[in-house]
């Protein structure tokens, strides 16, 4: 086995970004809580690491979701000006799954490679002990589709 027992695809995703906010978990808090009344599942959440006192946060929503999305954004670009935001559409959700990723190292840098080697325009990163998901533009999808299966030979 090569790491990968399985690899999935979920399209129609947007990406959130929120760049330069205070180093406050209660404003993160803010962010997250709001989302989740307005009834907008979030996923992919990566926060950079912080600089000096403000840190990132990146996350990706349902494209369905964008507009309530943006308007969430806007309300926060409000309270905090020195806030900048952005949202992308266009993406896909490409996930590698594996239980012998715990165990098994070079599965991410094998990944990257093949990602890279098609160009993709890759917007985000997550991953866990047995998945790495990558966030992809869509145009992108079948290419990178294509060599991460052939390679890790799963569907």
């Amino acid at each position: 086995m090569n790491g990968v027992s399985k690899l999935s695809v979920t399209e129609d995703i947007s990406l959130v970004n929120f760049k330069n906010i205070p180093r406050d978990l209660c404003i993160s808090s803010r962010i997250m809580t709001e989302f989740a009344e307005q009834g907008i599942n979030i996923d992919m959440i990566s926060q950079s690491a912080p600089t000096g006192e403000t840190a990132d946060i990146s996350f990706t929503v349902d494209s369905e979701q964008v507009v309530r999305a943006l308007a969430i954004v806007q309300r926060f670009r409000e309270q905090y000006p020195s806030l900048r935001t952005s949202v992308s559409t266009g993406c896909c959700k490409v996930q590698l799954y594996g239980e012998e990723m715990r165990t098994r190292p070079g599965v991410a840098a094998q990944a990257f490679t093949l990602v890279s080697e098609q160009n993709a325009d890759v917007r985000l990163i997550t991953t866990s002990e047995v998945d790495i998901s990558l966030l992809i533009a869509d145009h992108d999808l079948p290419a990178v589709l294509e060599a991460l299966q052939q390679h890790f030979e799963v569907e």
